[in-house]
Order: structure tokens, then C-alpha cells, then sequence
């Protein structure tokens, strides 16, 4: 048993660097200047030198960027978690052959690629003039993470018991009533999961930003890491001080909330 233990620790630990090394590449790189980069690529700089975060800072229009991130990150969020939560306590609740049938519609948008939508989107997202628009991407994300959305909260509320709500309906709470007093706030594991999930996908995606904001003044922070890094392409220290700027808020993100990821995800497991 312990060799097999201490294969599965080796393994697992060269998965592990295979993962963390590109990461220690970026930041080796935005910290160096390119004299210490050409003496010695993978060796850590004698001093730290902070003058690519500057120039980049400076040059790459960040501050619009972070919020153009943050403006379609929230808006999208928002619009997942509201219908997913009211459509899936609608279909956990109603054991009906018509919520089935919703339900496995819902399951069935999560096997269409997106590359299969993506040129009828832009179609119609341009006849209906939400290209370059927060609106826009926002309404396209909430309608692709609304589909997993539902899973999880259909889920999550099949394992909460009815006496509740029953004995709320007898007090005299109304279907709404029971469902904002009394049903959300026992579904907070399950929305930090589904809230976290989307945060790190908006947040790092490219294409569908790529095809919907093409204004310069509407670009997310991986688009504007795109259009930053092709035009400081030959200078890679400063191209790689954009990169960890833009990976400092989704990991920061990522850290404070990870530990609801996988207790909501078992949580939903197991109660559905």
C-alpha cells in the first residue's frame, strides 16, 4: 500500500508543477527588467523591480479594463443567480411532466458548444444593436450559465424538506413570501457555488468578448491583455507585468471564496 501511496504523491506533485510553472514564469518575467532576462531566464531577479507594472499601467488603459471586467462579470451574475434559483426551486418544487420536460431542456443547452451558436448570436445581437454593449454580453452569458445553474439549485431544494414551507403557508405566506423568506436563505452554499463558478468563467473568457465588444472602450481584461500583449510582444517583461495584473483580482477572488465551491457542490450531490 505505501509504494502505491508514494506513486500517487509523485504524480500528483508533478501535476502539480506542470500546473504552477507557467505561473512562475509570468511573475518571474514582470519582475525582471530585460538585461536580467536575457543573463539568466529562469533565475529569480536580485531585486524587485516594479517599473513594468508602472509602464503597463500607464500604457494599457488597466483601471477601464478592471471595470469593464467587473461591470459584465456582475451583471451576468446576477442575471444566472436570479433565474436559476427561481427556476429551479419552480421545477424542484412541481413534479409535473411540463417542469420535466423544462428541466431537460435546460440539461440539453449544456451539450451545444458555444462555437455552434456563436455566429447566429452575433447575428443577432447585431440586428437587435447589443454588439458593444454590457447589456448585450451580459444577456448571453446569463442565458449559458442559467442551464448549469438550474441543475444545481434544482438540486440543492429537492433536499429541503416542505414542512417548512407548508407551516409558512399556513401562517399565511404567499408563494413569493416562502420563497425569498424562507427558501433562499437556505440555499446560500449552493449560490456561492454557482456565483463562483461563473465569476472565474466571465471573468477569464475570451471569444465571446472578442466577438461582442469590439469597441475599444467596452474591452474586458483578458481582451485588452489580447490587444496589449500583441503590440508589446517584443518587450515580454512588460507584456507579462499586464498578464499578472490582470490574474491578481480572480485569484484573490478565487482564494477567499473556494472554500464554497466544494461544499456547495457536494452539498447539491448530495440533497439532489
Amino acid at each position: 500500500m505505501r509504494p502505491v501511496r508514494i506513486l500517487i504523491f509523485v504524480i500528483v506533485s508533478l501535476l502539480a508543477i506542470a500546473f504552477v510553472f507557467p505561473l512562475y514564469v509570468a511573475v518571474l518575467m514582470a519582475f525582471k527588467s530585460a538585461k536580467q532576462t536575457f543573463d539568466s531566464f529562469y533565475a529569480w531577479p536580485s531585486s524587485l523591480d516594479f517599473a513594468n507594472f508602472v509602464h503597463a499601467w500607464e500604457t494599457s488603459e488597466y483601471p477601464k479594463a478592471i471595470m469593464n471586467s467587473l461591470i459584465v462579470t456582475v451583471l451576468s451574475v446576477a442575471l444566472i443567480v436570479i433565474a436559476s434559483a427561481l427556476a429551479g426551486y419552480s421545477i424542484a418544487r412541481r413534479n409535473k411532466p411540463f417542469y420535466n420536460v423544462v428541466f431537460l431542456l435546460f440539461l440539453s443547452g449544456m451539450m451545444v458548444p458555444f462555437q455552434v451558436t456563436m455566429l447566429p448570436l452575433y447575428k443577432l445581437g447585431k440586428s437587435l444593436h447589443l454588439v458593444n454593449s454590457h447589456w448585450g454580453i451580459a444577456l448571453i452569458y446569463g442565458g449559458f450559465g442559467v442551464q448549469m445553474g438550474v441543475l444545481f439549485f434544482s438540486g440543492f431544494v429537492r433536499g429541503i424538506s416542505r414542512e417548512i414551507e407548508e407551516a409558512a403557508r399556513i401562517d399565511g405566506c404567499s408563494t413569493p413570501g416562502i420563497f425569498f423568506r424562507i427558501v433562499l436563505p437556505l440555499l446560500k452554499p449552493v449560490t456561492a457555488t454557482v456565483l463562483v463558478l461563473n465569476v472565474l468563467y466571465i471573468w477569464n473568457d475570451f471569444l465571446l468578448p472578442l466577438l461582442y465588444l469590439q469597441d475599444k472602450q467596452f474591452r474586458t481584461i483578458p481582451l485588452q491583455q489580447y490587444f496589449f500583449f500583441g503590440q508589446y510582444s517584443s518587450d515580454l517583461n512588460l507584456a507579462f507585468a499586464y498578464a499578472v495584473m490582470g490574474m491578481v483580482p480572480i485569484v484573490a477572488f478565487f482564494l477567499f471564496m473556494q472554500r464554497f465551491i466544494i461544499k456547495g457542490i457536494a452539498a447539491g450531490a448530495i440533497k439532489g
